[in-house]
């Protein structure tokens, strides 16, 4: 008797990890992709500017986050619901663009059938980093 609940806890905590390990690789496919096109000191400013793309694959949804410097962007296709701390949510479609002020709390979420793409330029101080999760 003691060798099969030995078994089926063994058999429960294996169909936990699997599933755990399943649901986790489902979530980093759901991450918006970030890839670098440019970046590069704004001037002797002593800010720099990084310009990127941001992919949302379909059902993507971002994590809060912040932006030590302000954050430009336009949805090159697809659309997505943006929210920012202090204002209500907007609904962003191919061609719109937003302006998201320093230290605002935001986040997106795919509402396109397929990926939405959105080109992202940061401005921000030099040496800090580019987002962090929101507390």
């Amino acid at each position: 008797m003691k060798v099969a609940k030995w078994l089926g806890l063994g058999l429960s905590i294996s169909f936990f990890i699997a599933n755990f390990a399943f649901a986790q690789s489902q979530a980093e496919e759901l991450r918006p992709k970030r890839t670098v096109l440019q970046k590069s000191d704004v001037g002797s400013t002593g800010r720099e500017v990084t310009l990127q793309i941001v992919e949302f694959p379909a059902g993507a949804v971002e994590v809060p986050h912040t932006h030590p410097g302000e954050l430009v962007g336009y949805v090159l296709e697809g659309s997505a619901d943006l929210m920012v701390e202090g204002k209500p949510m907007a609904s962003l479609k191919e061609g719109d663009g937003f302006i998201i002020e320093g230290g605002k709390v935001h986040a997106a979420k795919n509402t396109a059938k397929g990926s939405t793409k959105l080109l992202a330029t940061v401005i921000l101080e030099k040496g800090k980093p580019t987002s962090a999760p929101a507390k």
